[in-house]
């Protein structure tokens, strides 16, 4: 941005060439100075982190007390996540085993946090989710305010990833009035030291339902707490996030200062994987300002940082960013590449499945957590139902007797169920053994309507008249009369197909509808050849036809199976 400042401003000449020269040499000079300065800080603080690790592998080895293990294994686990996640993970799950061995609820509740925040960060929200859940029944059954704060907090965080805003807020808030309620009282809950940023995702959730100015009120709230704690790495989170929000609303240098000092408050404390979201966040303002030749550089520096630290949500979104800019840069063949990546490492993280399960786990929690109430109603009413013991009985013998009519109900249904699907299986085989034998008369009746025309030449005039009579009626049996009987059989067993079919596509051709029906029976490419007097490679190119008719974008999808669904 100088050096365009500098030609834009300064007219060239022989002297001034010399000056803007000599400038350039200082500047470049400068940044290079820089470079090895940051290079040897990161590598000061990467050093003290080994000797940090060392220092703690030693002191696990001198242990006995499984306590004190815990807690050096989440120093473990803290010290390797701003480097290595996997080992970070790694250490955090042997301290939940420990801590289950130990019986020890409250540092149980604490390891699955830990393992939650590794999970989230590496992209596995269904895990996370698992663990953040088991933390929350524990912090609730045992009082435990801080730890129920952070599962809450988080369960929030793995909401909004997944785009469910209002259940995000949801969580936050209720994380929010634990805090409240404890300054309210006069006891504020010490362990809570990341106030801030609840703040934050708070303002990410308005953010993302483009309520900018709530969002910008939420964020600045968490930065005030974060600068007056020197808490580095919510400076960075949410100077970030304000970066991102000025560049929406076009406030290029208001952004940029914001995103540098996010840059800078991740540096300070090593946290590459901060750093990383800084570099696509700058790449990002340097494509809003149309400018992407910078906006290349930061894109590389993030997406080498993600492969290194297998963050996949940070090597999807640089290589998005890579995708877009080689791309109008005109570097095709590096596009296309990047795009590869982005489409590989998008498929593996967050699909419909993964969504269904979070749903369903989600569910599991409500449901446990009304079964606590009602366990705690039935304990309270105990004595009461003690004088109804032999009712219940009585009650239990009938409702056993309803359990055994009803599993013998179920059983003869699931047996009706098998025989109706036996007979159409036999049906199937009479359809296809019909059509079978349908063409093939009709390929005979063909084949003799051909050697009688050969024949009529070569015949005395008298025979000639009765012979063309015989072709006449042969041919009066055509191939559409066969299609018309096999489709008649074909919908008085599969009615509810032919009705869903048409009715979904509208568009299909006759013969398109011929071959879904005949692929309907599960008959090959090969089969349907030899019946309908069609090559293999028309009848292939037929079924890409049809596939595209039908909307079956996805390779992976069969189309035999496609069809037998619907």
């Amino acid at each position: 941005m100088a050096l365009i400042r500098y030609f834009k401003f300064y007219p060239f000449s022989t002297i001034k060439l010399y000056t803007f020269a000599k400038s350039i040499c200082i500047y470049l000079m400068k940044l290079s100075l820089l470079f090895l300065f940051c290079l040897l800080s990161v590598q000061q603080i990467f050093a003290q982190d080994q000797i940090k690790i060392d220092s703690l592998k030693i002191q696990l080895s001198n242990v006995n007390e499984d306590t004190t293990k815990v807690k050096l294994l989440f120093d473990l686990s803290d010290v390797y996540g701003r480097t290595d996640l996997i080992m970070a993970l790694q250490y955090a799950k042997e301290a939940l085993q420990l801590s289950v061995q130990a019986r020890n609820e409250l540092l149980e509740a604490r390891s699955h946090i830990k393992i939650g925040s590794h999970l989230i960060r590496i992209g596995n929200y269904d895990e996370a989710l698992k663990n953040y859940l088991s933390s929350l029944k524990i912090a609730q059954n045992n009082k435990f305010e801080h730890e129920e704060f952070v599962s809450l907090s988080n369960l929030g965080v793995i909401q909004d990833r997944i785009d469910k805003f209002d259940n995000a807020l949801k969580y936050y808030f209720e994380a929010l009035n634990i805090y409240n309620k404890s300054i309210e009282i006069g006891k504020p809950i010490q362990e809570i030291k990341n106030i801030q940023g609840l703040y934050n995702n708070i303002g990410n959730i308005y953010a993302s339902k483009n309520d900018l100015g709530t969002a910008e009120e939420y964020y600045l709230k968490g930065l005030a707490i974060a600068e007056q704690k020197s808490d580095f790495s919510n400076i960075g989170i949410i100077c970030n996030n304000l970066g991102k929000l000025e560049d929406q609303k076009k406030n290029f240098d208001k952004a940029y200062s914001y995103l540098v000092k996010s840059l800078e408050a991740r540096q300070k404390i090593n946290d590459k994987s901060g750093i990383a979201k800084s570099y696509y966040s700058l790449a990002n303002h340097y494509v809003e300002m149309q400018q992407p030749k910078e906006a290349l550089e930061y894109a590389k520096k993030s997406f080498v940082l993600g492969t290194e630290l297998k963050e996949p949500l940070t090597r999807k979104i640089s290589s998005m960013f890579l995708y877009q800019i080689n791309k109008k840069l005109g570097n095709w063949e590096n596009a296309l590449a990047y795009h590869e990546i982005f489409q590989e490492v998008s498929d593996s993280l967050l699909n419909d499945t993964k969504i269904q399960e979070l749903t369903r786990l989600q569910m599991q929690y409500e449901y446990e957590k009304i079964e606590k109430d009602n366990d705690a109603k039935r304990q309270k009413a105990k004595l009461t139902y003690i004088v109804l013991l032999s009712a219940i009985t009585v009650i239990s013998v009938i409702l056993a007797l309803l359990f055994f009519l009803a599993r013998s109900r179920t059983k003869r249904i699931q047996l009706e169920k098998e025989k109706l699907e036996k007979d159409m299986l036999i049906k199937n085989k009479e359809l296809t053994t019909n059509v079978l034998y349908l063409l093939q008369k009709n390929e005979l009746i063909n084949s003799i309507t051909a050697r009688l025309l050969k024949l009529k030449a070569n015949l005395k005039e008298e025979n000639i008249a009765p012979v063309q009579k015989i072709i006449v009626d042969l041919q009066s049996i055509t191939e559409k009369e066969v299609w018309e009987e096999f489709e008649y059989r074909f919908q008085s067993v599969h009615e509810e197909f032919y009705q869903s079919l048409k009715r979904k596509f509208p568009d299909l051709t006759p013969s398109e509808i011929k071959l879904a029906a005949f692929l309907r029976l599960n008959m090959t490419t090969k089969e349907i050849a030899s019946i309908t007097n069609q090559s293999v490679n028309s009848l292939e190119t037929a079924r890409y036809r049809l596939r595209k008719k039908l909307n079956i974008t996805n390779q992976e999808i069969n189309l035999v199976n496609f069809l037998l669904n619907i």
